[in-house]
């Protein structure tokens, strides 16, 4: 997501490619670069008002019992304050889990924080997105 205005912002950038690498992880069920992205206290609070852990999403895609078919973010914001970097935006996705597929639009906030030089991701939130008739 390219910023705007005159003056570009380094830690922004990182935050952006972050968030790219995570994406693109997350389509190929790539656990290294997930243990990487991922903060060891790591927790998602999902759409259905669950709770999954870094363990349990690492577990479940090199299982191959989560699968994602396509994600495509939307409106795309990142900020950073100090350590702490915020990512929001809402995406499509195209998921399969235990074998029971799911397509679903969802508004997402992923929380950073800096540590040794490097970004991880510490939490997440997915909220569904309704479809309005």
């Amino acid at each position: 997501m390219p910023q705007t205005g005159a003056v570009r912002d380094p830690q922004i950038e990182e935050l952006q490619a972050v968030e790219r690498r995570f994406d693109a992880a997350l389509l190929s069920a790539d656990v290294a670069a997930l243990e990487a992205i991922l903060g060891e206290r790591f927790f998602l609070n999902d759409f259905m008002g669950g709770v999954m852990v870094r363990s349990e999403l690492l577990r479940y895609l090199g299982a191959g019992e989560l699968k994602f078919h396509g994600i495509e973010p939307h409106d795309l914001s990142a900020q950073h304050h100090g350590d702490t970097g915020l990512v929001t935006g809402w995406t499509e996705m195209k998921a399969e889990l235990a074998g029971a597929g799911s397509q679903v639009k969802s508004r997402f906030l992923h929380v950073y924080a800096r540590h040794a030089g490097a970004w991880r991701m510490i939490a997440a939130q997915g909220t569904v997105i309704p479809e309005l008739d």
